[in-house]
Protein backbone atom coordinates (compact mmCIF):
# COMPACT_ATOMS: atom_id res chain seq x y z
CA UNK A 1 0.00 0.00 0.00
CA UNK A 2 2.86 2.59 1.25
CA UNK A 3 4.67 1.90 -2.41
CA UNK A 4 0.89 2.56 -4.39
CA UNK A 5 0.85 6.11 -2.59
CA UNK A 6 4.47 6.78 -3.16
CA UNK A 7 4.32 6.17 -6.57
CA UNK A 8 0.91 8.27 -6.53
CA UNK A 9 2.97 10.99 -4.95
CA UNK A 10 5.68 10.91 -7.10
CA UNK A 11 3.36 11.07 -10.49
CA UNK A 12 1.20 14.04 -9.07
CA UNK A 13 4.81 15.98 -8.42
CA UNK A 14 5.82 15.05 -12.21
CA UNK A 15 2.54 16.69 -13.10
CA UNK A 16 3.11 19.67 -10.97
CA UNK A 17 6.68 19.90 -12.54
CA UNK A 18 5.12 19.54 -16.07
CA UNK A 19 2.59 22.24 -15.48
CA UNK A 20 5.28 24.62 -14.16
CA UNK A 21 6.70 24.32 -17.44
CA UNK A 22 3.68 25.00 -19.32
CA UNK A 23 2.56 21.29 -20.04
CA UNK A 24 -0.48 19.29 -19.13
CA UNK A 25 -0.64 18.22 -15.50
CA UNK A 26 -2.77 15.73 -15.98
CA UNK A 27 -1.47 14.15 -19.31
CA UNK A 28 2.01 13.84 -17.88
CA UNK A 29 0.68 12.42 -14.23
CA UNK A 30 -1.45 10.06 -16.54
CA UNK A 31 2.06 9.37 -18.23
CA UNK A 32 3.81 8.87 -15.18
CA UNK A 33 0.86 6.80 -13.15
CA UNK A 34 0.89 4.51 -15.95
CA UNK A 35 4.49 3.71 -16.56
CA UNK A 36 6.90 5.03 -13.91
CA UNK A 37 7.60 8.51 -12.41
CA UNK A 38 11.52 8.43 -12.99
CA UNK A 39 10.60 7.92 -16.64
CA UNK A 40 8.32 10.64 -16.44
CA UNK A 41 10.51 12.47 -14.81
CA UNK A 42 13.10 12.11 -17.73
CA UNK A 43 10.24 12.82 -20.22
CA UNK A 44 9.26 16.42 -18.59
CA UNK A 45 13.05 17.16 -18.73
CA UNK A 46 13.39 16.17 -22.29
CA UNK A 47 10.35 18.01 -23.70
CA UNK A 48 11.28 20.96 -22.20
CA UNK A 49 9.86 24.55 -21.67
CA UNK A 50 6.49 25.01 -23.96
CA UNK A 51 6.74 28.13 -25.65
CA UNK A 52 7.68 29.77 -29.01
CA UNK A 53 8.60 26.60 -29.94
CA UNK A 54 4.75 25.84 -29.36
CA UNK A 55 4.11 28.13 -32.26
CA UNK A 56 4.18 27.51 -35.69
CA UNK A 57 6.96 29.29 -38.06
CA UNK A 58 6.58 31.25 -40.88
CA UNK A 59 8.46 30.76 -44.10
CA UNK A 60 11.10 33.27 -42.55
CA UNK A 61 11.24 30.76 -39.02
CA UNK A 62 9.84 33.54 -37.39
CA UNK A 63 6.70 32.08 -34.89
CA UNK A 64 3.21 32.56 -35.88
CA UNK A 65 1.19 34.51 -33.17
CA UNK A 66 -1.73 36.41 -33.21
CA UNK A 67 0.32 40.01 -32.82
CA UNK A 68 1.84 39.11 -36.42
CA UNK A 69 -0.57 37.48 -38.04
CA UNK A 70 -4.33 37.26 -39.12
CA UNK A 71 -6.39 35.76 -41.38
CA UNK A 72 -7.48 36.71 -44.82
CA UNK A 73 -11.10 37.73 -45.14
CA UNK A 74 -11.86 35.77 -48.04
CA UNK A 75 -9.50 32.73 -47.94
CA UNK A 76 -8.83 32.40 -44.01
CA UNK A 77 -5.13 31.90 -44.41
CA UNK A 78 -2.83 33.09 -41.99
CA UNK A 79 -1.33 36.60 -43.27
CA UNK A 80 1.14 38.88 -42.02
CA UNK A 81 -0.38 42.00 -40.24
CA UNK A 82 1.63 44.23 -42.35
CA UNK A 83 0.68 42.10 -45.61
CA UNK A 84 -0.99 44.77 -48.43
CA UNK A 85 -2.04 41.01 -50.55
CA UNK A 86 -2.88 37.84 -49.15
CA UNK A 87 -0.02 35.40 -50.60
CA UNK A 88 -2.66 32.67 -50.76
CA UNK A 89 -5.84 34.02 -52.68
CA UNK A 90 -4.59 37.94 -54.39
CA UNK A 91 -6.68 39.41 -52.54
CA UNK A 92 -6.31 43.16 -51.26
CA UNK A 93 -5.59 43.82 -47.85
CA UNK A 94 -5.73 46.63 -45.47
CA UNK A 95 -2.70 46.69 -43.55
CA UNK A 96 -2.85 46.62 -39.77
CA UNK A 97 -0.21 47.82 -37.46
Amino acid sequence: MEIFLLWLLLSVAVGVWASKRGRSFWGWMLFSLLLSPLVGFVFVAIAGKAGDAAWPRDELGQPITPETHVHCPDCRELVRKDARKCKHCQTALIPQT
